[in-house]
């Protein structure tokens, strides 16, 4: 029951996160520009102090969705500026000048908070009501400082949301991953195009296993996370991968989505071919690359459009050499990674055609022999690299 109802708060708690539009997450950073208050001047003559200013602070709200981040009525072209009040000046009736009052920023579970001159991360809240100080007032103006009023601190920072999907999609681009989103889940609208990049910003689906699930537990729902296609590169941001990859840090079980046939981003000489081996040992480069943690998770291939394939035998061996610890012994060095994932199963079917229940089931069985962790320590406190 426990385990139960963990699932079902964590799917509620997505579903808020993206209430404007459970399919699409349109906004997955914001831009705010942040100042504490100045101190109030001191009065020399009396020896008055004057007010301190106000800090700015970042609390962390129960169930609180990523789209409403507060006075979004601020925002213009993506930014918010959020300053918090000036300390009062010391005055011949009123020796001590009043504090400035502090600015709280609410901001929901599951976003990073990076400065973004130093590209450096300053939070990342795991916890409810959390309380992050993110820019100190300004000292007032008393005796020790010449009675002259210290200014605020001042950072523009970027709130990124990052996903918690328990399944979350990877591949190049046109490996038929929206499709694949579309065989789980018949009734939801995903865009699919016979070419690259058709899917511009991550999709979201929740998915109930009706199968391999025993009589007495009560049925439960699983999210899956369709992400943009990624190209070779995209852990050093080519194709913007950086605001993709992120998404899959949080994700529980990592599902790399193959065209059989293989895979050239465009019809050049300067773009290489590769084919299904070569796509998942590139694939594996990026995610070891971004943060080789991701590496460390549950991982499934799904090879797909076998309906179209054109070496079916080949297909059939590729399943076997993937299910290999040492799958990648045959590949030029240059595309051998350095921490080769290993694989809790190998699915080879066609999405377009729905021959998804041996996916669905290995899915489903995975999912459920996995524990439910909560967030490592190393990952809480090691800064990721952002490219803004």
């Amino acid at each position: 029951m426990r385990y139960t109802n963990h699932l079902r708060n964590s799917i509620k708690h997505i579903q808020k996160i993206i209430s404007q539009d459970q399919n699409v997450v349109n906004v997955d950073r914001y831009r705010v520009s942040i100042k504490a208050g100045n101190g109030g001047t001191g009065l020399a003559r009396y020896n008055g102090v004057g007010g301190s200013g106000g800090n700015v602070y970042f609390v962390t709200r129960p169930d609180m969705a990523f789209t409403a981040f507060p006075t979004a009525k601020a925002f213009k072209n993506g930014k918010m500026v959020a300053k918090a009040e000036n300390g009062l000046p010391s005055i011949q009736t009123r020796l001590n000048g009043e504090k400035g009052n502090d600015l709280v920023l609410p901001i929901p579970l599951g976003v990073e908070i990076v400065e973004e001159e130093r590209n450096l991360l300053l939070a990342r809240p795991h916890r409810v009501h959390q309380r992050i100080l993110i820019a100190r007032g300004g000292e007032g103006g008393h005796s020790g400082n010449g009675f002259i009023p210290q200014k605020g601190e001042q950072v523009a920072v970027t709130v990124h949301l990052k996903l918690r999907p328990n399944i979350g999609l990877v591949g190049f681009p046109n490996a038929g991953k929206s499709t694949l989103l579309q065989a789980f889940l018949p009734r939801k609208s995903v865009k699919i195009a016979p070419y690259p990049f058709t899917t511009l910003k991550p999709q979201i689906g929740f998915w109930s296993p009706n199968k391999v699930i025993p009589e007495e537990e009560e049925p439960f729902t699983l999210t899956l996370a369709d992400l943009p296609g990624l190209i070779e590169g995209a852990s050093q941001n080519r194709g913007k991968g950086y605001q993709f990859l992120k998404h899959l840090e949080y994700c529980g079980i990592l599902l790399l989505v193959i065209d059989v046939n293989g895979f050239q981003l465009k019809n050049s000489l300067e773009e290489p071919f590769r084919n299904a081996l070569e796509t998942i040992a590139l694939l594996n480069i990026e995610l070891e690359s971004y943060d080789k943690r991701i590496t460390r998770k549950p991982a499934v291939v799904f090879v797909n459009k076998l309906d179209i394939a054109k070496d079916i035998e080949g297909a059939h061996r590729l399943r076997d050499t993937l299910r290999e610890t040492n799958w990648w012994k045959d590949l030029p060095k240059d595309l051998q990674p350095k921490l080769p994932l290993t694989f809790d199963g190998v699915v080879l079917a066609s999405a377009k055609n729905g021959d998804i229940d041996e996916l669905k089931n290995l899915l489903t069985r995975i999912h459920k022999n996995s524990l439910i962790r909560d967030i490592p320590e190393d990952l809480l406190s090691k800064p990721t690299k952002y490219l803004v």
